[in-house]
């Protein structure tokens, strides 16, 4: 008797908790307007990452990513402008006359996607690969970076 009653307040508490998930949630909702600021936040991004120029990224750094943002990839983490320059020419210096080519974002509450080509002119998808970002205060707070493996 004892193990049928505790079966079925199991079972209760089990059946309970999408309700009571449900009600939790607060509506929130991803806006064209914040798709679009997203966007345009992306492409400035890219710009400066195929900009071979480096006193350019120095006034253009503030304008899209936020002091703290950081960039993860497989070798490492750069933290900061003057990490994330770094990073950035290595990138540029190991893949000369490369750019990248980004594909529209998703966007879902602060949390992007963007998949992308990097390659030559010739050969654009040379390499395949995504960034999950995110955005704080209408700048990118940190971008993730993945690399499709062939």
């Amino acid at each position: 008797m004892k193990r049928l009653i505790q079966r079925t307040l199991f079972l209760a508490a089990l059946t309970a908790l999408p309700v009571a998930y449900s009600q939790g949630l607060t509506e929130m909702k991803t806006t064209t307007q914040d798709v679009a600021a997203a966007q345009h936040l992306i492409d400035l991004h890219f710009e400066i990452w195929n900009d071979p120029n480096p006193e350019h990224w120095a006034a253009r750094f503030p304008q899209v990513y936020n002091a703290d943002f950081f960039v993860a990839d497989y070798a490492g983490m750069a933290v900061g402008y003057d990490e994330v320059a770094k990073l950035l020419k290595r990138v540029q210096g190991e893949h000369a006359g490369f750019t990248f080519t980004p594909d529209p974002i998703t966007l879902n509450h602060g949390v992007g996607r963007v998949t992308w080509g990097y390659g030559p002119q010739d050969n654009p998808d040379l390499v395949r690969g995504e960034d999950i970002f995110t955005i704080e205060n209408g700048k990118l707070a940190s971008a993730r970076v993945f690399i499709d493996k062939k």
